[in-house]
Formats: structure tokens, sequence, C-alpha cells
């Protein structure tokens, strides 16, 4: 499972690396054109064959403004392994087609008493009960609600074997601000993750 991750991580590295790629060649181009009109001189320059150090110059710059715009402009997402406020587990949140969902990945005591694997007993349903909780979606159906903040999700917490209302939204220190509630976002409790990556 973790194979397929990178894969599908190295995938879309790749599909930006190309859209970065051609929208750095549109970029030249109409880099060149508008100082070509804007300066007649150069535009004689550049038709007769020769390449006018200017002129690259000035496209390059235009690039390194563009560039250093667009990716400041990009906004954090809570993708990557989150220490829960309990210190006691690791969820990992990660795209589940449009929207976000964050599983357990690691436990600080996997086991109970008895040396046995922890599993869901809590859960309201007695069926459900003897499903281990190393790997259990524990987040879901988070969407982008706005810069930084995501909504309409739901928490499993297997503590109490409940599931909540969640929004989870990005702090300016870096830190994860994890909101489950019933009904209303003001009946409810928040939770400061750490980002371990």
């Amino acid at each position: 499972m973790l194979a397929s991750a990178k894969l599908r991580k190295s995938r879309a590295s790749l599909f930006s690396l190309q859209a970065i790629r051609q929208w750095r060649l549109t970029a030249v181009v109409i880099c060149r054109k508008r100082i070509a009109a804007t300066w007649p001189k150069l535009a004689e320059t550049t038709a007769s064959g020769s390449t006018d150090a200017r002129l690259r110059v000035a496209c390059y710059l235009l690039l390194a403004l563009l560039a250093a715009t667009s990716a400041g402009a990009q906004s954090p997402t809570p993708a990557g392994v989150w220490l829960h406020a309990n210190k006691r587990i690791q969820v990992e949140i990660a795209p589940c087609g449009d929207q976000l969902c964050g599983k357990i990945i690691w436990f600080k005591w996997p086991n109970d008493a008895q040396g046995r694997p922890l599993v869901d007993l809590k859960n309201a349903n007695p069926a459900l009960r003897s499903r281990p909780l190393l790997g259990l979606t524990v987040l879901s159906g988070l969407r982008r609600a706005g810069d930084g903040t995501w909504e309409d999700g739901k928490i499993y917490n297997p503590d109490e074997g409940e599931d909540y209302h969640a929004l989870v939204s990005i702090q300016d220190d870096g830190a994860l601000r994890v909101r489950a509630y019933v009904l209303l976002p003001i009946l409810g409790e928040t939770q400061i993750w750490t980002r371990i990556r």
C-alpha cells in the first residue's frame, strides 16, 4: 500500500513538472511578444534572427517574478502525518478522491494488556468491534472550504466508539486545528495536532 502511495505521489510530481515546463514555455512566448510590442527597437533586433541580451534578461526577470508570486500563493495542506493531541497515535491524512481522509498509522502502545493488537472494542456496532485500530480510517469526507480550511468531514473517536462532524484548519504556526462537534461547531471540542512529516 505504501508503494502505491509513493507511485501516486511521483506521478503527481511528474504531472506538475510537465505543467510547470508548459507554463514556462507559454510565459516566455507571451513575454517576448509583450516586450517586443512595447519596445519596437528590440522587435527589429529579434526579427533579424539575433537574440538580444536585454530581451532575454527582461523575460527571465518577469518569469522569476511570476514564479515567486505563484509559489507564494500556494496554501498549505493537511496532507501528511500528524501526532494526535493525546500523543498516543499518529494519523496520516491523504487525498481520497476530491476529499481528504485520515487513518491511524502508529500507536504508542499498539497492544492491549494481553499483548494482542488493539481493536475497536467500543464501537456501537458489535460486528465492527473486532476490527483492528491500526490502519482504521478515522477522518473522512473533508473538503476544501477556503484557504487552509477543510470542512464537512467526519471524525471517529475509537476511545468512545462515536462519530462526530469535523472541520480542520492549518494554523499560522503549521499545527492542525481539528474541531469535532455534534450538530454545530460551537457544540464541540478542538484539538491541536502536530505535524510529523
